[in-house]
């Protein structure tokens, strides 16, 4: 399964390298192996007209920057794990990782210092996809191409690297739907509402649900945070409120997590079915226990090893911007996990 994820990877980047241009111009085609989600992409122009000289991954000095949305959690971890092993084979790369602590004007004021400090290219996880727009615009615009991992800003940029967001939320519905014979009611723990990720993965759901399963009602939805412990306290007002609840929707696992652990408490696990997307190996154990219905898994690890490598490419190809207006994106293999299946996923593939 490993090798198989991996050469579905090494095809993403090299069609992502084929579709991206330099900043003097050409046309960019967007590369999407699902075509399942539409684009939530704005359209627009690159205003980017600041070329750098390429430089060689090998020999020049380069620093790369991970702006994350929030160091303290699972995916940025992973991700950043992944970027540091592809890293680790050219000691002539600068590598750090930034905290956003959640707070566009931290990652504002981070993604400032990157660009005056000139940093050579710009991993963002924008927690606010209109608040980090001029930053990604800033940056480029001084010729440090940006790449975004699952949470994007809303402007054109050199590439987006994302785990299936639309897709995931119809996987969960379809997933939900059938078990429950298409009737039942269902909660939504959500994301924040800048979040361009969690906005597509509750979309997909409501709109399959919308289109299959019309007697699926939807009668809670309330934002987490991307938080455990927030979850938690949700899910409790979810059951003071409702006693049915058919099945829970959380837009990731740690609030999938921390949904089952409050119905846990309650003495109601059973009553439901509880989704999360992500596939942290925290969620992955639940699964095993009995305790989580399902996931939908994504290996964080190769997902931060490819915007290491799409990282020194666009480095040392002089690539920066998206000049046709579309971000260039590449979508992580997904892998809905449950009970019958959680075990084919390694140890080593766990984060």
């Amino acid at each position: 399964m490993k090798k198989k994820w991996l050469a579905f990877m090494m095809a993403a980047v090299m069609i992502v390298g084929v579709a991206l241009t330099g900043c003097s111009g050409g046309e960019a085609n967007q590369a999407t192996p699902s075509e399942a989600a539409p684009s939530t992409e704005n359209a627009g122009t690159s205003t980017n007209d600041v070329i750098r000289p390429s430089k060689d991954p090998y020999k020049d000095d380069i620093k790369i920057g991970f702006v994350t949305a929030m160091i303290a959690h699972s995916v940025p971890v992973a991700w950043s794990t992944g970027i540091e092993r592809e890293l680790q084979y050219y000691p002539n790369v600068k590598y750090q990782a930034f905290d956003g602590q959640n707070s566009a004007e931290t990652q504002v004021q981070l993604m400032q210092d990157l660009i005056n400090q000139e940093y050579d290219c710009i991993i963002l996880q924008a927690c606010d996809a209109a608040a980090l727009a001029p930053s990604v615009e800033d940056a480029e615009k001084a010729g440090i191409p940006v790449i975004n991992l699952n949470l994007d800003a809303d402007t054109p940029h050199t590439a987006l690297i994302s785990m299936v967001d639309y897709e995931a939320g119809q996987i969960v519905a379809q997933q939900i739907g059938e078990a429950l014979n298409g009737k039942g009611n269902v909660v939504i723990i959500q994301s924040p509402p800048g979040a361009s990720l969690g906005v597509a993965r509750e979309m997909g759901f409501r709109d399959y649900v919308a289109g299959h399963y019309p007697d699926l009602k939807i009668v809670g939805e309330q934002n987490g945070e991307w938080l455990k412990e927030n979850a938690m306290t949700i899910m409790n007002s979810f059951m003071q409120t409702n006693s049915q609840i058919d099945a829970v929707y959380a837009i990731n696992d740690s609030m999938a997590e921390g949904a089952a652990l409050a119905a846990e408490a309650a003495g109601r696990l059973d009553e439901m079915l509880i989704w999360g997307a992500d596939g942290e190996k925290d969620a992955l154990a639940m699964i095993e226990q009995g305790r989580l219905t399902g996931t939908v898994y994504t290996n964080c690890y190769q997902q931060g090893e490819t915007a290491a490598r799409l990282a020194l490419y666009v480095i040392s190809a002089g690539i920066c911007g998206a000049p046709n207006g579309e971000t260039p994106l590449v979508k992580m293999a997904p892998i809905p996990v449950t009970s019958e299946n959680v075990s084919q996923i390694q140890p080593a593939d766990r984060w």
